[in-house]
């Protein structure tokens, strides 16, 4: 679910240029990918998180460390997510108001990727 997020925050990003109407889909499509990350996290991510908190201590210094470095840029990449998307709410559409954060979509994008991707290794590797 998380690669499904990140594909519609990347195609209302690649689709951003232009218009209004354009930069309103990305909008939108960021909101959607956003909901479905913290669905994901609050769903999924957490209560298995929770449901191996017993056995991290006998994981592997690399493992620990894959995890911790996992859930914290899970964590930093909410909270950037949170601040991209609140001036959505803001202020009608129609003002662009998000463009007061516009330094922050990249790197959150970034930190949202390598989140997944960590994911992925966590997750195929059978570390989790």
């Amino acid at each position: 679910m998380n690669i499904v997020a990140l594909v519609l925050v990347a195609v209302g990003a690649v689709r951003r240029k232009g218009s209004k109407k354009s930069l309103i889909r990305h909008g939108y499509l960021s909101i959607v990918g956003f909901a479905i990350k913290l669905g994901t996290v609050f769903a999924v991510m957490i209560p298995a998180l929770l449901m191996e908190a017993p056995e991290l201590l006998e994981f592997s210094d690399l493992s620990l460390g894959l995890v911790g470095i996992k859930v914290a840029l899970g964590i930093i990449g909410d909270v950037m997510g949170f601040v991209c998307i609140v001036p959505w709410f803001l202020k009608p559409l129609e003002q662009m108001n998000c463009s007061r954060v516009k330094r922050w979509m990249l790197p959150t994008f970034v930190v949202w990727t390598v989140s997944i991707i960590l994911g992925a290794i966590i997750h195929l590797g059978g570390i989790m």
